[in-house]
């Protein structure tokens, strides 16, 4: 979740020059399971967009896998782990 509020703060200061706010986190889909180790990425994007607010969408994937015995390695393809939809509130230009 933190990963994703860093994106929305990102997408704010795109959208509107200011680090915005959170509004609300529409669904969270826990997919796939996360462990201490693993690499992921994640990407977001503006869905839809208001006056002061952007409907946004959020994925992160799974890249590199560490097993229990704290081995791995890259995966042969990533693997969608989290999937959230949230609504941010940017700056409303001058």
């Amino acid at each position: 979740m933190e990963i994703f509020a860093d994106l929305e703060t990102e997408l704010s200061l795109r959208e509107g020059g200011t680090e915005g706010l959170c509004v609300a986190y529409h669904s969270v889909e826990f997919l796939a399971p996360l462990y201490v180790g693993d690499f992921v990425e994640a990407t977001a994007w503006v869905v839809d967009r208001g006056r002061t607010s952007r409907r946004v969408q959020a994925e992160l994937h799974k890249v590199i896998s560490v097993g229990l015995d704290g081995f791995g390695g890259p995966l042969p393809e990533p693997i969608l782990a989290v999937r959230a939809t949230a609504t941010i509130r940017v700056g409303v230009p001058d």
